[in-house]
Parts: structure tokens; C-alpha cells; sequence
């Protein structure tokens, strides 16, 4: 019975060792993406003043962007998660009061976060969906900049970021978007702008910018499992039979036409503030994409 004890305690001695071993090489590799630099040359952006440029910017950070679904009402920052074995997440104050990044980021670092998912250190942004936010055209982004200086000062001083062992982990084997920073196109043409307008070509630029790939997946078929919901195909295979009517009520209300409430994980009561002529050219995109079974 002894000998027996004492091969079990080898062996479990040895299942931990193993683990440990694991979990220090998780942390070693994530380690080294985290803390990579990524030298990155902004462009110029032009950051007009006026305040129609501005409302502008106050239209794609709410509307297309949803910013304050990570960063809050005021944009002053929130804790999102907080879970010991996955990670604490917390997205930065973008105002200009205590704790805020408004009040030393230059043009040149708005652009570099925003759209590359850097900061002035060269470090990634965590979880900054800049691979999304990439698409917005120069004169937007300089709307968005344009807003952002504009936004009342609030105080919030940032909680620090911990990533967990499970986070770290699904970052290494999963699409897990830890370092969007890895995502964003490098050394390639900027894409055209695209004018605004009840068109399938705006209506795709909208979906880019919005993220609606990052969910529904690249080819808008669906079936991405995010947190615990599969995602709907938004080719004509999955709501073929829907209407432009259709579409903006679920959109405005969050009820689909059979009557079923739109999954919470469903950004819709943030994408309710799209403009009816968005919604339209949206609609439009989706008519003109090939339809496809759900995860195909």
C-alpha cells in the first residue's frame, strides 16, 4: 500500500509539473506578444473643428463604432471583466481628466490607437478593436479625433489590465482577440474613402467599420460562438426572407419579425442610433453578398 501512495504521489507530482510547465511557457509566449514593439508610421489625419465635423465624430463613436460599450457613457472608462483566471479588463479614460488619455494624446496618438491598436511606446493596445477600426477613412477618424478633444473631462483613473492564465491561453490557441494590433493590415494601401449615401458601397464601408465581421464572421455566414450565443448568418441564406422593414425593426427594437428578442450579445441598442438611410445601405450591402449556409 505504501509503494502504492508513493507512485500516486509521483504521478500526481508529475501531472503538476507537467501543468506548471504548461502554464509558465503560456505566460513566457503571451509574455513576449504582449510586450512586443510594433513601430508603426502614422498618417496625417486632418482634425477639422467645426461643429458639424464634430457632431460627426459624436455620430461614429456612439452609432458605427459603439465606443461606449467598452468605455462608457462619458467615455471615461469602465472595468468590463474581472475574473481571477481569465482576466481583468479595463478600457482607458478617453477624456482629459485625471486618469485620462485625452489630456496628453497628440493627433498622431489617436490615430495610432485607433487605427493600428499602438500606443506612443510602440506596445499594443489590449483588446482595442482596431483591426476594425482600421477601415475608417481619414476624413472619419479626423471627426472621431475631432469629437473625442471636444468631450467633457471626467475624472476615472484606469484599473490595471491582468490577463490570466485561461486568457493568455486562449490567445495562443484560439482567435481569442487579445492583441488586435496583430490583426491590422501593415504596409499596404490605405483602402478609398467611400462618400456617403444610401449605397451597397457605404453600406459595406458601415459593416466593416462597425465590426459586424468581427461576430457574424468574415463572409457574414454566422456561427462564431460569443460568449455562449452562435451568431446568425446575415447572408440572403439566413435572412433571405426578411424585408428592409424587417431589418430596421429589429435593428431600432430589438425584435425580429417572428417576434424573438435579439440576443443581449447583439450591440442593437447601440446600433438603434444608425441613421434610417445607414440601415438602408446596410440592408443593401447584405442583398449583394453570396449566400452562404451558416458557418461556411
Amino acid at each position: 500500500m505504501k509503494r502504492l501512495l508513493k507512485w500516486v504521489g509521483y504521478v500526481l507530482g508529475g501531472i503538476v509539473a507537467i501543468v506548471l510547465l504548461i502554464i509558465a511557457g503560456v505566460y513566457a509566449v503571451s509574455g513576449q506578444r504582449i510586450n512586443k514593439r510594433y513601430p508603426t508610421k502614422v498618417e496625417t489625419v486632418a482634425v477639422p473643428g467645426d461643429s458639424v465635423s464634430i457632431e460627426r465624430g459624436h455620430h461614429l463613436v456612439f452609432a458605427v463604432g459603439r465606443c461606449v460599450s467598452c468605455h462608457g457613457d462619458n467615455l471615461a472608462g469602465q472595468t468590463l471583466v474581472d475574473n481571477l483566471l481569465m482576466a481583468r479588463l479595463a478600457s482607458s479614460n478617453l477624456t482629459r481628466g485625471k486618469g485620462g488619455v485625452g489630456s496628453t494624446y497628440t493627433n498622431a496618438d489617436w490615430v495610432r490607437s485607433i487605427r493600428y491598436g499602438v500606443r506612443s511606446d510602440g506596445k499594443p493596445l489590449l483588446f482595442m478593436p482596431s483591426f476594425v477600426f482600421y477601415y475608417f477613412s481619414d476624413a472619419d477618424l479626423g471627426t472621431i479625433i475631432a469629437y473625442l478633444n471636444s468631450i467633457p473631462p471626467a475624472d476615472s483613473e484606469k484599473a490595471k489590465t491582468r490577463i490570466g492564465p485561461i486568457g493568455r491561453a486562449l490567445s495562443l490557441f484560439t482567435d481569442f482577440p487579445l492583441i488586435p494590433a496583430e490583426r491590422v493590415p501593415r504596409n499596404t494601401t490605405r483602402p478609398a474613402a467611400v462618400p456617403t449615401g444610401v449605397t451597397k458601397e457605404y453600406g459595406e464601408y458601415l459593416i466593416n467599420t462597425g465590426g459586424c465581421r468581427s461576430c457574424h464572421t468574415s463572409n457574414l455566414s454566422g456561427g462564431a460562438k460569443i460568449a455562449g450565443v452562435v451568431s446568425a448568418n446575415l447572408t440572403p441564406t439566413g435572412i433571405g426572407k426578411w424585408s428592409e422593414a424587417d431589418f430596421m425593426k429589429a435593428i431600432r427594437t430589438g425584435v425580429r419579425p417572428d417576434g424573438r428578442i435579439l440576443s443581449a450579445v447583439m450591440p442593437w441598442s447601440d446600433m438603434k442610433y444608425l441613421t434610417d438611410d445607414e440601415l438602408r445601405a446596410m440592408w443593401m450591402y447584405l442583398q449583394t453578398v453570396p449566400a452562404t449556409q451558416k458557418g461556411g
